[in-house]
């Protein structure tokens, strides 16, 4: 009797454990759920972020080289026309005073002037009118007025308007609006929002809502609260942060469009004018010569 009622004890033990495991078991499952849930949860919203920020970037990147190639194109042609034409002037100003010495061989009260005209159309004499006009539309004449265009369109040339708009949309130029916002969306970057939101969504991170939750340390209501806190002040971080980079990059796009175009008009009507006052100088001694002066369409900007 002693045996039997030893035993109903122990199966009665046993009974009681079994009862009180099970309901912990399911809860434990549960718990485990939401967790994998949240973590779920930021890595679709990271990997969404990431992947809008890497369609931005390239986007970014593409207008740039466009702009840079589109900026070069007319560069390179401006170029052309003004070489082509000086190359034409050279050419016909040349055969023009070779007959002007034919025609006035003989006379000295010419020679001065027939000298003098010599000068102002060589474009290796310096200052003359051609010589003027020749190192307007030289690239690597320092502070000509092509000179200039092409340092303002040229990404290496320090703090050039190209150059500025390149360093803004490089994530690698340090501080500069891509290098922020690529950080910005960064899981790995320290303290930025998306690193903060990790932790933040890792039962794994120490002393995180969700770890504390795991271990016991804060009720899953007050896990929640807190979790969803922080989701929306990091996630609105990373929000307003992105549009700001955005903004500035936007801006420096426009910004540069706006200055860079600005100066390819006045370096056209430079040119243009540079180009008329070498002709008008030259053609004035030619009247004084011959009593006819030279005749010329405008190049690059119509008469008005």
């Amino acid at each position: 009797m002693r045996l039997v009622r030893k035993s109903l004890l122990t199966l009665c033990s046993l009974l009681l454990a079994v009862s009180v495991l099970i309901p912990q078991t399911t809860v434990h499952a549960a718990d485990q759920k939401w967790m994998n849930q949240v973590w779920s949860e930021y890595q679709s919203y990271n990997k969404k972020t990431v992947n809008a920020y890497n369609t931005y970037q390239k986007q970014a990147d593409k207008k740039y080289q466009q702009f840079f190639d589109e900026s070069h194109a007319s560069l390179d042609q401006l170029e052309r026309t003004v070489l082509e034409d000086q190359k034409q002037w050279n050419e016909k100003l040349k055969a023009d005073l070779d007959e002007l010495k034919r025609i006035y061989a003989g006379n000295r009260d010419m020679q001065s002037k027939l000298t003098q005209y010599e000068r102002m159309i060589s474009p290796h004499q310096l200052n003359s009118p051609m010589w003027s006009y020749t190192k307007a539309a030289t690239r690597s004449y320092l502070n000509g007025t092509l000179w200039k265009l092409d340092k303002e369109a040229s990404e290496t040339y320090l703090n050039s308007l190209m150059w500025t708009y390149k360093k803004t949309i490089t994530p690698t130029y340090l501080n500069s609006s891509a290098w922020k916002f690529r950080n910005t969306v960064s899981a790995t970057y320290l303290n930025s929002p998306m690193w903060n939101l990790r932790n933040a969504s890792s039962s794994t991170y120490l002393n995180s809502s969700m770890w504390k939750y795991k271990h016991g340390k804060i009720s899953k209501a007050t896990a929640k609260s807190q979790y969803n806190k922080l989701f929306k002040e990091y996630t609105g971080q990373l929000s307003k942060s992105n549009a700001a980079r955005k903004s500035e990059i936007a801006n420096m796009e426009s910004s540069t469009r706006q200055k860079l175009g600005q100066l390819f008009n006045d370096t056209v009507l430079s040119l243009e004018k540079r180009r008329e006052e070498a002709l008008k100088s030259i053609s004035d001694l030619r009247i004084e010569i011959t009593g006819e002066g030279l005749q010329w369409e405008a190049l690059l900007v119509e008469r008005p």
